[in-house]
């Protein structure tokens, strides 16, 4: 019996002692993670304006992407809103939005607006860029070189519809004569009518088979004005002009004319000058220097070589 007391007690202290080094572990330390709360950092450019051409309804717009950046590698960014880089912008704000997120889930955004722009009517805009714009400047419009030609009747107090008053005594140019009963005023519009005679009219001592108009501003335009007009074309061989030019006096200067076309064109053509070649196609713009001692000789114009300024539309 004592015996047995004996290899019981045995195993008692043998169990006690492997408890007892189960929980002599205490010393080691466990490893701490820290914890990331810094938020990334990211931004944006500042807001770009483009103003685009009339009629159009977006533009490209090209820009930098940012990049944000973070304490810890790993941080990406992402656009959440607007459109990216060389996109097409539709008038109007588009505000592009970027966001950061780093490993641990924290955050940071920037934004930025595209405002694309149609052209302001009175105040002066550039199309492209690094063109200094006017600041402080508008448009006025200058009343008594304007018209809507609205009504029906032609306003003789701002135009001259008759050479042989303008100041230029120009009645034509062979076989066509410049009549002022060819100009009229309807729908909204200012008519030139041209017309073949029923039979020749002699003026001058030269023989006109055909008639068209011209209209001059009575006052003098001005370095500086911007000059627009709508207008349609006719369409026979006879020119459609909106034009500048000035008066010459071979006695006080200048005595050379400086003429420029801003549109010119023909409805069909015949045999033509090779300068005036696909006139019936393109929007020409012409300058021309006359070269001759004075522009009181009816003939020897010419036309040099810095015509069509700018480009050809078919």
């Amino acid at each position: 019996m004592f015996q047995k007391i004996e290899k019981y007690t045995f195993l008692a202290l043998a169990l006690f002692v492997i408890t007892a080094c189960s929980n002599n572990d205490s010393d080691e330390k466990e490893e701490v993670i820290p914890i990331d709360t810094t938020n990334p950092t990211i931004t944006c450019e500042s807001s770009i304006s483009v103003f685009i051409d009339a009629g159009k309804n977006d533009a490209i717009v090209n820009y930098t992407a940012p990049v944000g950046t973070d304490n810890v590698l790993g941080a990406v960014t992402a656009q959440t809103a607007g459109l990216a880089s060389g996109s097409s912008f539709p008038i109007g704000t588009t505000t592009n939005t970027f966001v950061t997120t780093d490993k641990a889930g924290n955050t940071a955004s920037c934004s930025f607006d595209v405002v694309v722009m149609e052209p302001s009517g009175d105040k002066p805009y550039a199309v492209a860029d690094g063109v200094e714009v006017p600041s402080g400047k508008k448009w006025v419009k200058v009343e008594d070189m304007s018209d809507e030609f609205d009504g029906t009747t032609f306003d003789d107090n701002k135009w001259h519809r008759y050479p042989s008053s303008d100041g230029f005594s120009w009645i034509g140019r062979p076989p066509a004569l410049f009549e002022a009963d060819n100009v009229t005023v309807a729908n909204g519009n200012l008519n030139i009518t041209v017309e073949k005679f029923d039979a020749p009219k002699r003026v001058n001592g030269i023989d006109w088979t055909h008639g068209g108009a011209i209209v001059r501003s009575k006052i003098t335009a001005k370095p500086g004005y911007y000059y627009e007009c709508k207008m349609q074309a006719n369409k026979t061989i006879m020119s459609s002009t909106f034009w500048i030019a000035f008066k010459q006096n071979c006695n006080t200067g200048p005595v050379r004319k400086l003429e420029l076309d801003i549109q010119e064109c023909v409805g069909r053509l015949t045999n033509t000058a090779a300068w005036a070649d696909n006139f019936d196609q393109i929007y020409a713009s012409n300058t021309w220097r006359h070269e001759r001692d004075c522009d009181t000789e009816v003939t020897g114009s010419k036309q040099k070589s810095c015509q069509n300024y700018f480009n050809r539309k078919k």
